[in-house]
């Protein structure tokens, strides 16, 4: 069992008044571990580059390599933020680099998906991530 199930079975034994007596008690160290998956870092550095191995070849700024997984509005963490990283370098605004996944994120995929003529839908997926990945021209 994972820590953060552990500590959310916790706060619902707190929150029941004990029922689950076979729960953990919430410390510091299952109290942090149970929000640090579900916020991200104030901010990220942006440093993207090209990379080239046998199994890849894109840009990317180190925190994903996602190609096909899909990345929508309410993703929080590491995706999200290479998809803010990569919106940036190609020149969209995707507001602070924080790896959540909010209105201006979705906003800017949106304007990227119109000036590709992809589908409007404000997700990254499998038609999107190439025109980050590869930077494919108009």
């Amino acid at each position: 069992m994972s820590m953060r199930t552990k500590a959310v079975l916790a706060m619902t034994a707190v929150a029941l008044g004990g029922g689950l007596a076979a729960a953990p008690a919430v410390t510091a160290a299952t109290s942090s571990a149970v929000t640090a998956p579900l916020r991200a870092a104030a901010t990220y550095s942006c440093s993207v580059h090209w990379r080239e191995t046998a199994n890849y070849a894109g840009y990317t700024a180190g925190y994903s390599w996602a190609w096909n997984d899909v990345v929508s509005p309410g993703h929080v963490g590491d995706r999200t933020a290479e998809v803010q990283c990569l919106l940036k370098y190609w020149g969209y605004n995707p507001g602070t680099v924080d790896g959540i996944y909010g209105d201006n994120t979705t906003a800017a995929v949106k304007k990227l998906q119109s000036d590709y003529g992809l589908s409007k839908d404000g997700s990254v997926g499998p038609e999107t991530w190439p025109v980050l990945r590869g930077g494919y021209r108009k």
